[in-house]
């Protein structure tokens, strides 16, 4: 006699194959951002325009990274030339009278939207969906070239890929995410099992070229620097965002001023660079410390993934994206808490902006999609 058996919820059997965990504290930081964007868009009566686009990107974001995660790694992956031709021909747009240059930012790496219009209803910067590409593209060039990753011609190849990306940013005249694509390309090849000699010589390498850098910098970068040591001289002009930056987290104490409270210290876009200055004014070093838990709750979480993770192509796509958000994060709180210049580089899930928000979830649908892949690869078990 046939036995019958009641037919699953589907949704209990997503959760069971989803990391539900990642999901949700990714969610919490969506929310999170969303609630600093619209705070400072009401303390500095700028209207709440930046907080609908920032809610309508993320809730769309997580949309495409829900059905990104019901596919295959392997699959997305095979559609490479896909995912870097689109963003590849989106960046070069920027550099035609197409691109744009936002108010109070010294790059051009926006397009509009429609992009013909003089005063577009939206732009969108392309560097934002080419991070997420050249990941795909890196850790499938990477998964194949494994077994002779320290050849020079390999390493040649490889250079040449992550060079070309960067370069396109380099272009655009945006540094401070030209710096990110080299950390995320420092770090998957490290992972990929770049010989540790290769790595050195890099490093020496860098360490040459650091001074030839300095002394070629632009009045403007060279301040920048400066700021951070001769802070009194500066303080009026580059350093000015750096010590309000930093005033107004003193003034929240320990529970913070309270939400829509706080003082916008005439801080340009504190929204978007200086979103962590928002966090701690108005919900205290607690609330800080809160926001940290969930990004590096995020970080450990996609770790996890890449641990289990059951081939090299599954883990060089968690690391790319852990490395991403990542040095993002260090990077901008570094800029808020004026250890590092300012360099124009957003806090992922929280600072404003469209397609920061929604692209920064593509990068998580990739990783459900190697957590949800790994899993329905699991071999059975004989016993139960």
């Amino acid at each position: 006699m046939r036995s019958l058996r009641r037919k699953e919820n589907p949704l209990r059997i997503f959760a069971k194959q989803n990391d539900i965990l990642l999901i949700l504290v990714c969610l919490a930081a969506s929310l999170y951002g969303v609630l600093l964007v619209y705070s400072d868009a009401v303390t500095s009566d700028t209207g709440t325009r930046s907080a609908i686009v920032q809610a309508a990107a993320s809730v769309v974001g997580f949309g495409v990274a829900f059905v990104m995660s019901l596919f295959d790694y392997e699959d997305l992956c095979r559609l490479w030339p896909v995912w870097m031709g689109v963003s590849a021909v989106l960046v070069v747009l920027t550099l035609t009278p197409l691109g744009l240059n936002v108010a109070g930012t010294d790059d051009t790496a926006w397009l509009g939207i429609p992009p013909w219009s003089d005063d577009p209803f939206l732009t969108f910067q392309p560097s934002e969906l080419l991070k997420v590409a050249f990941i795909i593209t890196f850790a499938k060039h990477l998964s194949a070239v494994e077994d002779r990753l320290n050849q020079p011609l390999t390493l040649l190849l490889l250079a040449l890929h992550a060079g070309g990306c960067t370069g396109l940013i380099f272009l655009q005249g945006d540094d401070g995410t030209a710096l990110v694509f080299a950390c995320i390309t420092l770090v998957m090849l490290i992972v990929a099992g770049l010989h540790p000699l290769i790595l050195a010589g890099g490093a020496a390498a860098v360490a040459v070229a650091v001074p030839i850098l300095w002394f070629n910098l632009d009045e403007q970068k060279l301040a920048r620097f400066m700021a951070l040591f001769k802070v009194e001289e500066y303080l009026q002009t580059e350093g000015w965002q750096q010590a309000q930056g930093l005033s107004a987290m003193a003034s929240g104490g320990l529970g913070g001023v309270g939400f829509l409270d706080g003082n916008h210290n005439g801080l340009f876009a504190r929204n978007n660079d200086f979103v962590f200055s928002i966090a701690a004014e108005e919900f205290g070093f607690i609330g800080g410390l809160a926001l940290l838990l969930i990004l590096t709750g995020i970080l450990a979480l996609i770790l996890r993934t890449a641990w289990r993770s059951r081939d090299s192509l599954g883990r060089l796509l968690c690391v790319g994206v852990m490395a991403m958000i990542g040095f993002q994060m260090l990077i901008n709180l570094g800029m808020v808490l004026r250890v590092l210049p300012v360099i124009g580089i957003t806090l992922p899930f929280i600072s404003a902006g469209g397609s920061s928000a929604a692209t920064i979830w593509l990068s998580i649908g990739l990783v459900l999609s190697v957590f949800r892949t790994t899993h329905l690869r699991r071999p059975e078990r004989l016993f139960g």
